[in-house]
C-alpha cells in the first residue's frame, strides 16, 4: 500500500513525496474511553490503517484515493464548518 500511496502521490503532483507516515488500525472490543479512568478495555489491531503522503507547497491540498474523489479540496480556500465531503476529518485536525 505505501508504494501505491508513493505512485498516486507522483501521478498527481509530478514530484516525490517529502514524507510518507502510516497510522495503523485498531478497533475497541469493550472499553471505549474507560481505559484512562482505571476501567478495562480490550483494543485489537487490524488490517487497515491510513496513509498520508506529503511535500511543502504554496497552497494545502487534500485528496484521497479511498474516496475516489475528482477533485480535491483546497484547504486554505475553506472555513471550518462549510466542507460537506470526507475531507472535514482531516481539515478540522489541520485547523
Amino acid at each position: 500500500m505505501v508504494s501505491r500511496v508513493i505512485d498516486e502521490f507522483r501521478a498527481r503532483f509530478g514530484i516525490d513525496p517529502a514524507i510518507v507516515t502510516v497510522a495503523p488500525g485498531r478497533v475497541n472490543l469493550i472499553g471505549e474511553h474507560t481505559d484512562y479512568n482505571d476501567g478495562f478495555v480490550f483494543p485489537a489491531a487490524i488490517d487497515r490503517g491510513t496513509y498520508v503522503a506529503a511535500a511543502p507547497a504554496e497552497k494545502t491540498e487534500l485528496f484521497s484515493l479511498q474516496a475516489g474523489e475528482a477533485e480535491p479540496l483546497w484547504l486554505d480556500d475553506s472555513e471550518p464548518g462549510t466542507i460537506e465531503s470526507w475531507a472535514k476529518y482531516p481539515a478540522g485536525m489541520a485547523w
